[in-house]
């Protein structure tokens, strides 16, 4: 015989074991969480409803209730946390890999995952467009970490012809090396022109 809340305790294990990937969606688990939710709710009621009818307090009634709304408040907590978990592990997964979820994350996710996936990998696109300048991470980016080293030294692969930098003039011929600011190259590397040795 299972005790209230054992499954939210599962639940909670779950997500705790599984904070680095995403592991298929527990649905099972999560309905029979909400049908104990709804349960002790009505439960709740119930002993409310004798309580209006009875003159007298009954302090073990109160007691009930007590233990019955904390079981329901600790059973909604694991709930939001286990769904804000994954919630958070598919943005993530969107904004490293890009717009396109591989087959193994989309057989992870529930029908309503995978909407918030889509809507919110177009609403991330959306957002780039207006910073197409700017490496923001993601899809094999640089991203938004900060660099090692302000000059870095670098080897052209591909003749580029002269380009300007701060420092002056550099003329890139395929198989030189330079040793230059990491800024005045970035886009250089980026396009295939230049490679950071």
């Amino acid at each position: 015989m299972s005790t209230f809340a054992d499954n939210a305790y599962k639940l909670a294990k779950e997500a705790k074991r599984t904070m680095e990937i995403l592991a298929p969606y527990n649905e099972d688990l999560v309905r029979s969480i909400c049908r104990e939710i709804r349960f002790l709710c009505s439960l709740i009621d119930k002993i409310k409803a004798d309580m209006k009818s009875e003159l007298q307090q009954n302090p073990s009634a109160i007691t009930t209730v007590l233990v019955h709304h904390l079981t329901v408040k600790r059973s909604k907590r694991v709930l939001m946390a286990y769904h804000r978990q994954r919630v958070n592990r598919v943005k993530q997964i969107i904004w490293d890999q890009g717009n396109v979820l591989s087959s193994d994350n989309r057989i992870a996710l529930s029908g309503p995952e995978i909407d918030f996936a889509k809507d919110y990998s177009e609403l991330m696109t959306s957002y780039k467009q207006n910073f197409m300048e700017i490496d923001l991470g993601g899809n094999g980016g640089i991203g938004l970490d900060p660099p090692d080293d302000l000059f870095i030294e670098v080897r052209v692969l591909k003749d580029a012809g002269e380009v300007q930098t701060e420092y002056g003039v550099l003329n890139l011929k395929r198989g030189s090396q330079f040793y230059v600011r990491r800024t005045d190259v970035e886009s250089l590397i980026r396009s295939g022109y230049l490679k950071h040795v």
